[in-house]
């Protein structure tokens, strides 16, 4: 009864966990629309968000609510690569979604799983089974059919959803082939990433233009909000 009991908790934390995980996923996506509909500057964006979530996690390591580990350089470098594709992927797809809708760029992220086993023959991890392959290519049929019948067509968003795509599959297998985040746990992970990605973002905010006008485009909204409120 007792091991009846266990597998049925599994089963249940199996399914919350999926649930929540979709949930989130689509959730992002509808806020980061929402938010890219008001503000264009997607780099920015970024940028920031890479900055708050550094800050939040060495702060809730400081204060002993996380339990990641310090700062190692030797880390650092060993996962630099793997940050790079990792903020190349975020980058492009924020990019994507001012032109695509939410229906085709979710659809579009779904060619991730054929990219990855395509790379994968190439790379020698081998051929999968019939039925994965078959499931994969399903997939990917339906995202073209979804594609023919885009009457709101955006070639840059296309193109942008497209890069995207391959990023995450270049790290996605990066990942596989290197085992550089082997040891680290996730929150780990989202810290050297934020961390390593903060130079480089800084870098393209100004050289593209972006800074300083994003943020005083930034604090103007923030100001007509605080003004009607009053």
């Amino acid at each position: 009864m007792e091991i009846r009991a266990d597998a049925d908790t599994s089963s249940f934390s199996s399914l919350f966990a999926a649930v929540s995980y979709g949930f989130t996923s689509m959730a992002m996506v509808f806020i980061n629309k929402a938010v890219l509909m008001q503000y264009a500057y997607s780099m920015t964006l970024l940028t920031l968000q890479q900055l708050v979530t550094t800050l939040l996690i060495h702060f809730g390591r400081k204060t002993g609510y996380t339990k990641a580990r310090e700062l190692d350089m030797t880390t650092a470098k060993r996962l630099l690569p793997l940050s790079i594709f990792y903020n190349a992927n975020v980058a492009f797809a924020l990019a994507s979604l001012k032109g695509v809708n939410i229906p085709m760029y979710i659809a579009i992220k779904r060619l991730t799983p054929l990219a990855v086993l395509v790379a994968g023959c190439f790379s020698g991890k081998g051929k999968p089974t019939t039925q994965v392959a078959l499931s994969v290519i399903l997939t990917a049929a339906g995202v073209l059919i979804a594609a023919l019948g885009d009457f709101s067509f955006d070639l840059f968003g296309y193109s942008m959803a497209f890069v995207s795509v391959f990023f995450q599959t270049m790290y996605l297998v990066l990942v596989e082939k290197s085992g550089a985040e082997d040891g680290l746990s996730s929150l780990e992970i989202m810290f050297y990433n934020s961390f390593l990605s903060l130079p480089f973002l800084m870098f393209l905010i100004v050289a593209t233009g972006e800074f300083p006008n994003s943020l005083s485009v930034l604090f103007a909204k923030e100001l007509l909000k605080a003004s009607v409120i009053v």
